[in-house]
């Protein structure tokens, strides 16, 4: 299964997933969100995997969520998605997703749940046959 990897730039902890990912040999895609974007389909699929919707998503840190923080409450789902679209930097980054997971910035021992499930355990029964 391929993981979507969406991304800032300037992100160090994008830059740390993304060399994570690579070192453990798992596919991705990248997608730079001010470059590419994401479609709504993906937009949506975030939304169903975070535990607390657009919270999770959103970083109530940036001037363009301040500046909003009113209205997006009201916006419809299709007008959420035009807001981000048009201000991908609202966005947390990285954003880390397959057909199941959803991972938001970087942690080393969460993102160790993209690792395919018969190379963890081979892992475990490694570390295990060590002992």
């Amino acid at each position: 299964m391929t993981v979507t990897v969406f991304t800032h730039t300037s992100c160090s902890s994008s830059r740390k997933t993304i060399d994570w990912l690579r070192e453990q040999n798992i596919p991705f895609i990248e997608k730079k969100l001010t470059d590419q974007g994401m479609s709504f389909t993906e937009f949506k699929d975030m939304l169903r995997l975070t535990e607390n919707g657009t919270t999770d998503l959103l970083s109530v840190q940036k001037s363009v969520y301040k500046q909003a923080a009113d209205q997006l409450d009201e916006m419809s789902l299709r007008e959420l998605y035009s807001f981000v679209a048009s201000h991908p930097q609202i966005l947390k980054s990285p954003i880390v997703v397959d057909d199941n997971r959803i991972q938001i910035g970087f942690s080393e021992k969460e993102i160790r749940t993209f690792i395919p499930r018969h190379d963890r355990i081979a892992e475990l029964k490694r570390l295990l046959d060590n002992k």
